[in-house]
């Protein structure tokens, strides 16, 4: 019965570190797109942070998280995401 415990123990311990090595090789990505609208500079920005993350060999993870300001001409955005390896 203790060596059952003891395989447990070291089955939740080696579980738990490969979880924490899986978590710390993903990476939030960002980019950044000007458009003339608010819909031009949100796809410019999501496309573009689509294109960086396959650029970096990784793979998007969760949701895509998109904010915008007016610029000088037009709307800036900016796009975020989580990329894995």
């Amino acid at each position: 019965m203790r060596s059952l415990k003891l395989g447990v123990a070291a089955a939740a311990v080696m579980a738990a570190l490969s979880a924490t090595a899986q978590a710390g090789d993903c990476v939030r990505v960002g980019a950044i797109g000007d458009g003339l609208t608010h819909d031009l500079a949100v796809i410019m920005s999501t496309h573009g942070l689509a294109n960086i993350i396959e650029a970096k060999g990784r793979s998007p993870k969760g949701a895509v998280h998109t904010s915008c300001t007016p610029g000088t001409f037009g709307t800036q955005c900016q796009s975020s995401q989580m990329a894995c390896k």
